[in-house]
């Protein structure tokens, strides 16, 4: 197993001992907080980290770098100062009054990310995929360990948003540390009036892509903002559970191949104008290993979930039932969705993300109507299988070279 593998295997195989130490209800504040993040957190960077693959030079690309790190301590500050002002207001619209005194952790987790982001790209890069490895591990490791010890305690959400972020410190840690040591010579040639100029050159990046990735976080992280305010807590820990295990195979085996992909593909079209071997080798790999699984798994969900993580969770496999389709296609389909940005085409990227967006509130307004979670899960699912379809053949036309010029 790899770096990234033992990574990822980490909090998947300690899940069936979390969820005997904490209720679908404090998953459920777990879920509603990390959401909150991440859709945060696509505002940090200015997406400049997604620009750091593009320049030819490694001087200009580490000044993007500064860029990115710089952008995110500032966004931050600014959160916190907000978040101080208008907590409650910001709980009440989220349709959980308690989560108020949640909201003061959100600026640290996505200063973390932000950093930790920009740096992962970096690396990746450099094709440094052993330091990747390493901090996935050590922030993967950390996080589950804290949580089973806070667990144990009975600390509630506590023990999960406080081992999460302990894992977020020290795989940033690690990171940054690898990086001063192995690329300080780079470092030293930071310039800030290079920075904003290359700042000024990519400036697509926040132009579009801030709007289209906070539409993209907005629709992955719906359904728990939604469950938790329609639904109850308990309904979002079932649907978190859910994403927890069925996205294991998104980021350990399809994660790292998007890594590689991103790196093969990006020299690729850059000396020739396409992709399409690359992209073709990496699309047929990720359908041959998701296939079989995906097929077993839809038909056997709710007696798994009842037998590994305790009868209280059988609903969960009811819901990734629903939801399979949707995790094979996003399987297959995401880690080569970096054509938009290889190809620097951030406007289409853009009115997909909007697409997709509106589908997805459709699907939990019909939820809503019909006063169930399973018809809100359903045509979401849909949803997401139809824009992970279009997104494949975009990508695949971007990889061909095509619409270069236009």
């Amino acid at each position: 197993m790899t770096g990234t593998g033992i990574a990822q295997a980490i909090p998947i195989a300690i899940s069936p001992i979390l969820t005997r130490l904490y209720s679908p209800q404090e998953f459920g504040t777990f879920a509603l907080y990390m959401a909150v993040v991440t859709i945060v957190s696509v505002l940090v960077t200015g997406r400049y980290e997604l620009a750091i693959l593009l320049p030819k030079l490694d001087r200009d690309a580490m000044n993007i770098v500064a860029l990115a790190v710089g952008l995110s301590f500032v966004s931050s500050v600014v959160l916190f100062v907000l978040i101080a002002l208008f907590s409650g207001p910001m709980a009440s619209l989220l349709g959980a009054p308690g989560f108020a005194q949640w909201l003061y952790w959100v600026p640290a987790s996505t200063l973390l990310l932000g950093v930790y982001q920009t740096l992962n790209y970096w690396t990746n890069r450099r094709g440094q995929y052993k330091r990747l490895a390493v901090s996935r591990t050590v922030q993967s490791g950390t996080a589950s360990v804290a949580q089973l010890g806070g667990g144990s305690i009975k600390a509630s959400a506590l023990g999960l948003i406080g081992g999460q972020m302990l894992g977020q410190v020290l795989s940033t840690a690690v990171l940054a540390f690898q990086i001063s040591r192995e690329d300080h010579a780079l470092a030293r040639k930071l310039r800030l009036a290079r920075a904003m100029a290359l700042a000024k050159k990519y400036k697509n990046f926040p132009r579009f892509l801030i709007v289209a990735h906070g539409f993209n976080a907005g629709s992955r992280n719906m359904p728990v903002v939604l469950l938790n305010a329609i639904f109850g807590a308990m309904t979002a820990g079932l649907f978190t559970l859910v994403q927890r295990v069925m996205g294991a195979p998104m980021v350990l085996i399809a994660g790292a191949l998007g890594d590689v992909f991103r790196q093969e593909a990006s020299h690729a079209y850059a000396n020739t104008g396409n992709c399409r071997v690359v992209y073709r080798k990496t699309f047929q790999r990720l359908l041959v290993i998701a296939l079989l699984p995906f097929v077993l798994f839809f038909f056997s969900a709710p007696l798994i979930f009842a037998f590994v993580f305790g009868e209280q969770w059988r609903g969960a496999g009811v819901y990734a039932q629903l939801l399979t389709p949707m995790f094979f296609l996003q399987f297959v389909t995401s880690p080569l969705s970096s054509m938009y940005m290889i190809a620097e085409k951030q406007k289409l990227d853009l009115l997909w993300q909007l697409v997709l967006f509106f589908l997805v509130a459709c699907s939990f307004f019909v939820g809503y109507m019909f006063g169930s979670a399973k018809v809100s899960l359903a045509a979401f699912s849909a949803s997401y299988c139809l824009m992970y379809s279009v997104n494949g053949i975009i990508s695949h036309q971007l990889a061909l070279g095509r619409w270069r010029n236009k």
